[in-house]
């Protein structure tokens, strides 16, 4: 094969396979150069070739001991190369490691163009001779030196490159996930690869269609978490509201990273600093209650646990947590009061109780009583004495009176403070660590989607 052909096919062959890995060898200039290398590297054992006349002397000695398509064409320079590109990336001579994968495929894609020519290659070589043909028929294979021949393959080479462009560009899953266009495809492509991915969506809501492109935040078999320059929203497969007509993904540039913040006892100005304009899930609690807004309904609570909103707000509910205080100050002041007449009363009772025993006693020792009036004092006295009523003890309610003190305190010493955690989304990094935008923005993210407008503001979720 020509050197042209070597070059085109190469392209197409390394760019086929390492559209698996999600790499696209245009994406760089020394990616394309890695390519162009490699593709030619093993007709370095000849002097007609391209690399062959640039490093004539070494072409020269590699022919004239091992011949044309030996050496150079086996498995074993393959291993070498291999070996030699592993060792610079290790030791960070070559930082990217996709051009390791470039360079082997660019040669093994030399190989198979010289294994569908009459010839072959030797992939065994020194250790077998043979020459590894595809296919195995002579007359189904090229000819070397056949300029119609290698027009042909050389056009069919460059239509591939031209009609796989999307492919080199998306990747080999995310194109194969874009072709199927449901939920469960982008799901495997977003659980599926470290950079945010683009959702191309369309459904119909009461007869009317909506189709806009989303950044999916989450993902599960049947259901997508987006966020699109107007709001966080859900899209559910089993929705009888809505008709999916179709989800693609599209693979960005950008990582998916996070930041996990801890606070502990922080003010409702410092609470909504982490918030702002920021796409977050945590946990928030308060010492008082406060008030938040979700699904256009406002609730008010201590607690919150939450998930994937933008620019979250809670709003400080000062005097409501200072009426809830009043209301259980006053409480306790009830049950206290309740305690301390509840006593009052059995003492009262216990008192009565003994004067009435002492007076019956006093007048039994009267000498002037009858016998009827004598016999019926003592019947009243047998009376009381069979129903006995102890001295009340005073039980004093001191967990109630300790717990009224804290909340009087309370109305006065304990500002309103937050604790918790959140788990920030963050934005503006592509995949080489180069900064791109301010972090947390995600306007950058979707600018960079090919045909898709920068967002210029969002809406509170």
């Amino acid at each position: 094969m020509s050197g042209a052909t070597h070059i085109v096919g190469g392209f197409v062959f390394a760019g086929t396979l390492c559209s698996f890995s999600d790499i696209n060898i245009f994406e760089k200039p020394e990616y394309i150069a890695v390519c162009v290398v490699c593709s030619l590297l093993p007709d370095i054992d000849t002097t007609k070739s391209w690399f062959g006349k640039l490093f004539y002397p070494v072409a020269w000695l590699i022919y004239h001991k091992f011949g044309h398509r030996t050496i150079t064409h086996s498995l074993l320079f393959f291993f070498a190369v291999w070996l030699l590109l592993f060792c610079l990336v290790e030791f960070s001579i070559i930082p990217d490691a996709n051009i390791v994968k470039i360079g082997l495929f660019s040669i093994l894609g030399h190989y198979v163009f010289d294994m569908i020519t009459v010839s072959g290659v030797p992939l065994f070589f020194p250790f077998l001779k043979w020459s590894c043909v595809i296919p195995g028929n002579p007359a189904y294979r090229f000819s070397t030196s056949n300029v119609k021949n290698e027009i042909i393959v050389c056009g069919i080479c460059g239509f591939l490159l031209l009609s796989l462009q999307p492919l080199f560009a998306q990747g080999f899953w995310n194109s194969y996930n874009r072709q199927f266009a449901t939920i469960r495809h982008v799901d495997r492509e977003n659980k599926n690869t470290e950079f945010y991915i683009i959702c191309e969506y369309s459904y119909v809501l009461n007869a009317e269609t909506i189709e806009g492109e989303a950044i999916v935040i989450d993902s599960k078999e049947d259901e997508l978490t987006l966020f699109d320059r107007r709001n966080i929203f859900v899209l559910n497969g089993s929705d009888p509201q809505i008709k999916i007509n179709h989800t693609r993904p599209r693979l960005s540039t950008i990582e998916k990273r996070f930041e996990e913040k801890q606070f502990y006892s922080i003010s409702y100005d410092s609470l909504q600093v982490l918030l702002s304009g920021k796409l977050s899930s945590g946990v928030i609690q308060s010492n008082k209650q406060f008030l938040y807004m979700e699904n256009a309904i406002t609730h008010r609570s201590d607690f919150l646990k939450f998930s994937n909103h933008f620019d979250f707000h809670v709003f400080a509910s000062a005097d409501s947590s200072r009426t809830a205080t009043r209301a259980n100050i006053a409480r306790l002041e009830a049950i206290i009061k309740q305690s301390n007449q509840k006593h009052h009363q059995d003492l009262t009772k216990w008192q009565a109780y003994i004067s009435e025993l002492d007076s019956i006693e006093k007048s039994l020792l009267k000498a002037d009583l009858s016998y009827y009036e004598k016999n019926k004092l003592q019947q009243q006295l047998i009376k009381l004495k069979n129903k006995p009523i102890e001295k009340p003890v005073f039980n004093s309610p001191d967990a109630q009176i300790a717990e009224l003190e804290v909340q009087r305190r309370s109305l006065i010493e304990t500002p309103l403070s937050f604790s918790g955690h959140l788990t920030v989304y963050t934005f503006g990094y592509d995949k080489d660590d180069n900064f791109v935008s301010p972090i947390y923005n995600p306007d950058v993210l979707l600018a960079q989607a090919s045909a898709f407008p920068i967002i210029q503001s969002f809406s509170n979720y």
